[in-house]
């Protein structure tokens, strides 16, 4: 995926998980540390995450593509992207 359009797609996952939260998005970009890493993003909440927090998260970033994969140290969650959109 080209790296600005790319930057946008992300803007668009914050922004609709954000939404699905009911969080604004400065509380929403406060509370989660977004890292890239080719075709995965790794999301590391600030604060340990409700379970169904959890769950809308992993379905904001499902609406993009985006499939949960795994789980570090119970705090960063890692979702890759759909192999069948790349």
């Amino acid at each position: 995926m080209v790296n600005s359009k790319f930057d946008d797609t992300l803007a668009a996952i914050e922004l609709n998980a954000a939404r699905k939260l009911n969080w604004d998005y400065s509380q929403f970009k406060d509370y989660f540390d977004f890292t890239v890493n080719e075709a995965t993003i790794e999301i590391s909440p600030k604060h340990k995450l409700e379970a169904s927090e959890g769950e809308t998260l992993k379905q904001a970033l499902l609406d993009y593509g985006f499939q949960y994969k795994k789980t570090i140290n119970d705090l960063i969650l890692v979702f890759e992207q759909d192999i069948e959109l790349r």
